[in-house]
């Protein structure tokens, strides 16, 4: 039987509790079209059936129809709906059968609603000839179509409905007759199998009830009115009161009162119970999404009547909605009630009872009805007492949330609850001591800020903080305010200690970056690809020019008080590269440019920290690299520091280098780490001539033993210096010495680099790998481009690169005892060691970027894929990316050999057996797998190197150490890796004349007549079953030569193609009670 078109939802049990008596055909009793049809060809090549697709939806009328009208909007839409009101009150059963007509036009049905039709007490029938009249191969219908012609349908439609109910208020819904023939027909045509009549005949019910509430609305006005004349005219006494006009009201009264809660409620009532109950389930989302939709907004504008728990609980039932469409709707429509103050006393039970659910959506899967549900809960803050401590903590964390909108939302909540209003009592209290004048707002907003950051342990993710609070708190601006806090001492209970201190810096260096136009942090969305329009550069550069001339003046003075602070410092001296140096021109301000520079060479002078001092050097090289008029005092400080650190190395490089003197090795190391934290942002080789005894130092190192951190910083040192000089040479006319020079210092340096990897201790060996590895891409091949550096290149002989590969497998994968820690360090220090090993492994994975190194080398690594996915899986699929862009036939011999490698190590494990039920076997099938599926989506591009790994695999398999004698080979357990792979195969690859089934054939032909039913050949009659495609066609096996055939060949069964538009079987699986979150 041919499946239901894509109109409708199910055969029988398209809803959950249908109000159907009877079930509707497929087809309404035509026979089903012909799916398969070819279009016909019109003028230009173009298909019919596409040019007519919206013809196809539009019912054959007049054009001066109210479809029509509605349809192209070519009219004003209240004419249309006066010259409806004059032919009802000429023929009121001739008009609403054009009304419901109108309405069937709307959902796309070409049929024609007769009046014995109308008259007809049997709707279902009625529909049943309508749904004929569908067109059942386009599957679209006027409300979501798209298109000029249908962009406005929707809202034409709704103004329609509403000027229409608007146009009827004062008689004709009341009398008895236009409303109740209206609503029949809207419940009859909203619960039908079809879904175009059903969307569409919902959204003009929803709307016929908004419409019919503004009505209520009004009519509940002049009712008060009405009322309150009333009062007035009875409170007159017996002489002066109007006894005509009081009968009048009297009687206006009564009949306002019967239109209120007769009519129109008894209409709502219809609506809801006929229409609403039956569709907010619905299978079809955006059905679902318009009734809640709708609902929220009966709640938010007519309360006395739908503010209730029995309306309410239907969104909060929604909350729980498996399509994040209709959990949008419901949070939304809640926010329209929340955001209502008076409303607090209706909502407390609904509160009570979902509230934990709203808390929940927090942490949705979908960002939109994440970022509404952090927006519903800060609505709740206004009047609704009934968030707790532990509600709130689970908004805070979202602060520091990678997604940017969920986080600025989190943001406005932090500061709405707990920088607002929980403030507001100790804002009194300070506000009453006379005796704190020094206090201000801002400096206890930061404290509580202050508090805030250091509850959640999340330092050094000041930056994600800043972000999210940008906007929202102004005192993150306020640099007058937080220098304040760090530098005064008369601030009483609200001065900081030691870890506030620690706090308040880093957020506030953070809210330097952001205010001098620094991109997000990481996960907070793509760094500015546009540039600034006017308006943002001006901003721009006003706040850099705010924050330049408050900190010119101020962080000298912080310098100073925290120079001996090493947390405190790395932050403080990174401020000025933020700095807009023009303004110390502006207006004079050298001297407090002299200050910055004095207390910075000073804290040169006390720290040792590879942080403080790289943040020292490049602000220094800030200060230099520029035209203006301080340029030349920053570049005078900068060449006495430098001679200052130079005579102490050329001072220390004797005494530090005896094993006996460990005063004299750290002062040569802490010289040896200022200096290369200067080398790293500054080409200083004219004013240090020390390359010859950091070499020497290296040497040394490898003849007897000298201090490892020593050794380490030497190697590190050695390395921008030998960078450095590269960068000098003239590209296009280099001096032949100083090429000669070079590239005998870059082989000696790798050379002592080997010696160091291969007899180092542990720190020392991986500053060497880490050397070696840069240095080797800095002077590989692509110097080609020049030919002028054709001399420089150096290529890495084949041991060399073997312990390389070896010391990655050692270092990162060997397997281990972890290093004891202690509770308060387990997982810091973990973290350190983890990221140490990732920057290894990282460096290896650039050779094999480059095609330095032979790519073979790698396949222990890709070994390891799976087994180190959580820690190393980037990093080892980023390798394979680039191997595959350099050569995808090499690639997948790469990972053919590394799955023969853990092959023949599981098999060597367990005595030469393969458990094929083992969980080691089943991660090897599982790496296979991946591997198949890295080769690309485009099967053509990787065909190539498919079917070179499984030729070579099939080798494999069927490799032998002696002649055939009867027994399967050792490896033929490794088809079932190979089985893993065949679905990259092309089928002409497969079982084409010169196809991976007659090369296994011609193959097995050196085994001689093979066993059809032997278990141990069970791998290659799964592998060749993978090849075949079907389990029907039987194995074939040989004989002397020649092969036999057993059985027919395999028939092709067609799959048929699943229906779009499922049926949702019960309420559960329709809304779901999972919580989708992330």
């Amino acid at each position: 039987m041919q499946s239901p078109g894509p109109l409708r939802d199910a055969d029988d049990n398209w809803d959950i509790n249908s109000t159907t008596s009877e079930d509707i055909g497929y087809y309404g009793g035509k026979k089903p079209l012909d799916m398969k049809r070819m279009p016909i060809k019109g003028r230009g090549g173009m298909n019919v059936s596409k040019r007519s697709r919206a013809s196809n939806i539009i019912p054959e009328l007049a054009e001066d129809s109210m479809y029509g009208y509605v349809l192209s909007g070519r009219a004003a839409l209240q004419v249309v709906v006066d010259e409806w009101i004059d032919e009802y009150k000429k023929d009121r059963e001739k008009a609403v059968v054009d009304l419901i007509q109108f309405f069937v036009q709307c959902c796309g049905c070409k049929g024609k609603l007769s009046q014995i039709m109308f008259a007809n007490q049997d709707k279902v029938k009625s529909i049943r000839k309508l749904t004929e009249s569908f067109d059942e191969e386009s599957g679209e219908y006027p409300l979501i179509q798209g298109g000029p012609l249908f962009k406005k349908f929707k809202s034409n439609l709704l103004e329609f409905i509403e000027r229409l109910i608007r146009g009827c208020k004062h008689n004709i819904i009341y009398d008895e007759y236009m409303m109740d023939n209206v609503i029949s027909w809207l419940l009859a045509l909203s619960d039908s199998q079809v879904r175009a009549f059903r969307h569409t005949c919902t959204l003009i019910g929803m709307t016929l009830v908004t419409s019919l509430i503004d009505i209520a609305k009004m009519v509940q006005m002049d009712l008060e009115n009405t009322e309150r004349q009333l009062e007035t005219e009875l409170k007159k006494g017996q002489a002066k009161r109007a006894f005509a006009k009081v009968e009048r009201l009297q009687s206006k009264q009564k009949e306002l009162r019967s239109h209120l809660d007769g009519f129109l409620t008894d209409f709502m009532s219809q609506i809801f119970s006929g229409l609403f109950v039956h569709r907010y389930r619905d299978c079809r989302a955006e059905i679902r999404s318009i009734c809640i939709q709708e609902l929220g907004h009966w709640m938010k504008h007519l309360p006395s009547h739908f503010l209730k728990d029995q309306y309410l609980k239907y969104v909060g039932w929604t909350l729980h909605d498996r399509h994040a469409e209709v959990r949008l709707k419901s949070v939304l429509a809640l926010q329209g009630l929340y955001m209502i103050e008076d409303f607090a006393q209706q909502l407390e039970l609904f509160t009570a009872r979902f509230k934990n659910r709203i808390v929940e959506m927090v942490h949705d899967k979908e960002e939109n009805v994440a970022v509404q549900a952090v927006k519903l809960i800060s609505f709740m803050l206004n009047s609704f007492d009934v968030l707790e401590n532990a509600d709130c903590e689970v908004v805070y964390q979202l602060v520091f949330a990678n997604n940017r909108n969920i986080s600025h939302a989190a943001g406005e909540f932090l500061h709405k609850k707990l920088l607002t209003e929980d403030l507001e009592e100790v804002l009194k209290e300070h506000r009453a001591q006379r005796h704190t004048r020094k206090i201000r707002e801002p400096h206890i907003i930061l404290k509580e800020l202050l508090r805030f950051f250091l509850e959640n342990e999340v330092s050094e993710h000041g930056a994600y903080m800043v972000d999210s609070l940008w906007e929202t708190v102004e005192v993150l601006r306020d640099w007058k305010s937080m220098t304040e806090l760090l530098l005064s001492d008369e601030l009483g209970e609200l001065a900081l200690n030691d870890e506030e201190e620690g706090a308040l810096i880093e957020i506030m260096t953070c809210a330097i970056k952001r205010a001098a136009g620094e991109d997000p942090p990481p996960g907070r969305g793509k760094p500015r690809q546009r540039e600034l329009n006017t308006k943002e550069r001006r901003q721009l550069e006003a706040d850099r020019n705010s924050l330049t001339k408050h900190f010119i003046a101020e962080l000298p003075e912080l310098l100073s008080k925290f120079s001996t602070d090493e947390q405190k410092i790395v932050s403080l001296v990174e401020i000025p590269q933020y700095f807009h140096l023009e303004v110390y021109v502006e207006h004079r301000l050298n001297k407090f440019l002299e200050l910055l520079l004095k207390y910075m060479h000073d804290i040169v002078g006390k720290h040792s920290d590879a942080d403080v001092l790289r943040n020292c050097a490049f602000t220094y090289r800030y200060f230099i690299n520029n035209e203006l008029s301080i340029q030349t005092t920053a570049a005078v400080a900068f060449r006495q520091l430098i001679d200052e650190l130079v005579s102490s190395f050329h001072s220390l490089i004797t005494d530090g280098l005896e094993s006996e003197n460990e005063q004299g090795e750290f002062k040569l190391l802490v010289a040896m780490k200022r200096l290369y934290a200067f080398y790293q942002a500054h080409d200083i080789t004219d004013l240090a001539d020390i390359e010859k005894d950091v070499s020497a130092i290296i040497t040394k190192a490898n003849q007897q033993q000298i201090n490892d951190d020593i050794t380490a910083t030497a190697v590190m040192l050695m390395q921008v210096i030998l960078s450095w000089a590269l960068y000098r040479t003239n590209p296009s006319e280099p001096s032949k010495a100083e090429l000669k020079k070079l590239r005998k210092s870059v082989v000696q340096l790798i050379q002592q680099c080997d010696e160091l990897i291969q007899f180092g201790v542990a720190g020392v060996q991986k500053e060497a790998f880490i050397t070696v590895c840069d240095m080797l891409i800095i002077f590989a091949p692509q110097l080609k481009q020049n030919p002028n550096y054709s001399s420089l290149i150096v290529v890495p002989d084949k041991s060399v690169q073997i312990r390389l590969r070896d010391y990655v497998m050692t270092t990162v994968f060997a397997e281990e005892e972890p290093p004891q820690f202690q509770d308060d360090e387990d997982e810091e220090a973990k973290t350190e060691v983890l990221i140490e090993k990732r920057r290894v492994l990282a460096s290896f994975g650039k050779l094999i970027a480059f095609n330095i190194i032979e790519m073979r080398l790698a396949a222990p690594i890709f070994a390891q894929y799976v087994k180190s996915y959580q820690d190393y899986g980037d990093i080892v699929k980023q390798m394979m990316s680039k191997a595959r862009e350099l050569n995808r036939t090499k690639c997948m011999r790469t990972q053919l050999l590394s799955l023969e490698q853990l092959f023949e190590e599981l098999r060597d494990q367990n005595e030469g057996r393969i458990d094929r039920s083992s969980e080691e076997w089943t991660k090897i099938k599982d790496l296979a797998h991946r591997f198949a599926l890295m080769a690309g989506v485009d099967n053509y591009k990787s065909r190539q190197a498919v079917v070179t790994f499984h030729r070579e695999g099939i080798i494999y398999c069927l490799l032998r150490n002696g002649p055939p004698d009867g027994s399967p080979p050792s490896n033929i357990v490794f088809f079932d890796i190979l089985a893993e792979t065949t679905f990259k195969l092309m089928d002409i690859d497969k079982k084409g004349p010169k196809g991976l089934l007659a090369f296994l054939e011609e193959q097995l032909m050196k085994e001689g007549e093979i066993p059809e039913d032997e278990i141990e050949w069970g791998p290659l009659r799964t592998y060749r079953t993978a090849l075949v495609g079907s389990m029907s066609e039987p194995y074939m096996y040989y004989g002397t030569g020649k092969r036999k055939m057993m059985g027919s060949p395999m028939r092709v069964m067609e799959v048929k193609r699943p229906r779009e538009d499922y049926v949702i079987d019960n309420w559960q699986s329709a809304s779901g009670s999972g919580n989708y979150v992330q």
